[in-house]
This record gives C-alpha cells, sequence and structure tokens, in this order.
C-alpha cells in the first residue's frame, strides 16, 4: 500500500491537471469568449486585402419639376434679371448678369432661341418689346441708356441708342402698347420716371413727390403712366397730343382710399 505522503502528492497532482483543463469555462460553466465579446460566425467571409470596401450605389437625383410646370428657359450662366413676354405672347426676352440678352420663340415648347447677343461692356437690367415684335429695347445697367435692336438681327447690332440721363439705377423699361414711346423707371427722387420717343426724343419726365416709389406701369390704350408709392396712392399722368405736339401732359388723378403701402 502507498504511504500517506504519496496519496497526497498523487491528489495535488490530479487537482492541478483538473484546473487546467477547465481554466476554459467560467465558474457558471459559461463557454470563453473571445476578446471584444464576439464570436465568429462561421462561413462568414472576411475583406481580402489591399482591395477597397464596395460603395453602394445611390440613384442620381432627377432636377425637382412642379407637376404644372410648362417648360424651362435654360442659356443663361448667370442670375436672370427680367423676363419679359412680348404684347403678342410670340417671343420673350431675358437679361442677365452674364451681359447677354436672349430672345426666345414661344412657338413651340421648350422655346428655342432666336437670339443669344453679348451685350459689349455691360449688362441689361430690363427689356421690352415693340408691338410688332420686330423691335427689341434693353435698358443697360451702367451706363444707364436704352439700345434698340432687332428681334432677329443679332448681327446687324444696335439700331438706336440714347442715354436717359437718370443719376440712379434703371429699375424696369416698358414699351407702349401703341409703340409710341418708352418708359424708364428708377429710383432717382427727383426724375423717377423718364418717357421718350423710340428714337431717343424725351417726351417729358415725372417726379412723383413720394419718399418711395415702388413700381410703374403703362395702360394698355397707351394714355396712362401711373406709378404705386409709399403714400398709399397710386399717381397718374396722361401722355398724348396738345397743343404742344405728343408728350407728357399733366398730371390727371390720384387713386387714395388705402391704408397700406
Amino acid at each position: 500500500p502507498a504511504s500517506p505522503a504519496r496519496r497526497a502528492a498523487t491528489t495535488a497532482m490530479r487537482g492541478s491537471i483538473f484546473s487546467e483543463v477547465a481554466g476554459g469555462a467560467d465558474a457558471a460553466g459559461a463557454p470563453h469568449k473571445e476578446e471584444g465579446g464576439k464570436k465568429k460566425k462561421k462561413g462568414a467571409a472576411e475583406p481580402k486585402p489591399g482591395l477597397p470596401p464596395k460603395k453602394e450605389k445611390k440613384d442620381d437625383k432627377k432636377e425637382a419639376k412642379h407637376p404644372q410646370q410648362v417648360c424651362m428657359f435654360k442659356g443663361h450662366s448667370s442670375d436672370i434679371l427680367q423676363l419679359r413676354f412680348s404684347g403678342t405672347c410670340k417671343v420673350a426676352g431675358t437679361v442677365a448678369e452674364d451681359r447677354r440678352l436672349i430672345v426666345w420663340d414661344l412657338k413651340s415648347l421648350p422655346p428655342a432661341q432666336l437670339m443669344n447677343l453679348p451685350l459689349e461692356l455691360d449688362h441689361g437690367v430690363g427689356c421690352a418689346f415693340s408691338p410688332d415684335d420686330k423691335f427689341v429695347a434693353v435698358a443697360m445697367g451702367r451706363s444707364r441708356e436704352v439700345r434698340i435692336y432687332k428681334t432677329k438681327g443679332a448681327k446687324e447690332g444696335i439700331q438706336m441708342q440714347f442715354k436717359t440721363n437718370h443719376s440712379h439705377d434703371i429699375l424696369s423699361l416698358d414699351w407702349s402698347f401703341d409703340g409710341k414711346f418708352l418708359v424708364t423707371f428708377s429710383d432717382d427722387p427727383k426724375d423717377t420716371i423718364r418717357i421718350f420717343k423710340p428714337t431717343g426724343e424725351s417726351l417729358g419726365h415725372i417726379n412723383p413727390g413720394a419718399l418711395v416709389v415702388y413700381s410703374c406701369a403703362v395702360s394698355p390704350d397707351s394714355r396712362f403712366v401711373s406709378c404705386a408709392t409709399m403714400q398709399c396712392d397710386a399717381r397718374i399722368w396722361e401722355v398724348g397730343t396738345g397743343k404742344d405736339g405728343y408728350k407728357l401732359q399733366g398730371k390727371a388723378m390720384e387713386l387714395t382710399g388705402r391704408s397700406g403701402g
């Protein structure tokens, strides 16, 4: 029989072997987890070294379009300052900060360009058509002059050019419905509105006597020129033939009664 000392040594050796075998499990008998607390899934494909990760394909964003939109005028490379339809609605004109005048043919949609004209050393701030659509007038931003071109005559150049003598920037340009005069509107406090024949001859100027004038318009019968002011009224002048010929005749009426601008 084994001595007591030998039996104690054998028992100690068996205990050490058991502890090494059971080292992979915790006290509750749960299997040992790898670092990070995650198990590797069987069959999971690992990315190959040296290859970039795959990018998800995204659908190209389509240009937003309103359901009632008919067409777009595309051709300018910078901000459009004014769009003006002719009286016949057969053509339209746009002027922009890219120093170009574009005349659009509205007989078909989308509209085609009848004329794409560079405006030398200046940019247009407003445009207007003659009643027969044969000519288009452009109010210039820096020189504050008016230039008249043929609607289909880009190669023929300027047909008429004259100074408006405005001391402030021109805000809009109108051509009367009978074709007899042009109206320029500016934020000039003294001569806010000026009226010219298409030849450049002055027919008169209007000082509304208001602190602020918001807009200017010509009546469909080409008899009146009006402006809307900060004083809650509309002031109207008559243009016609008098003792001194065809010119600005004077103030005709005021439309009052509003309590807000």
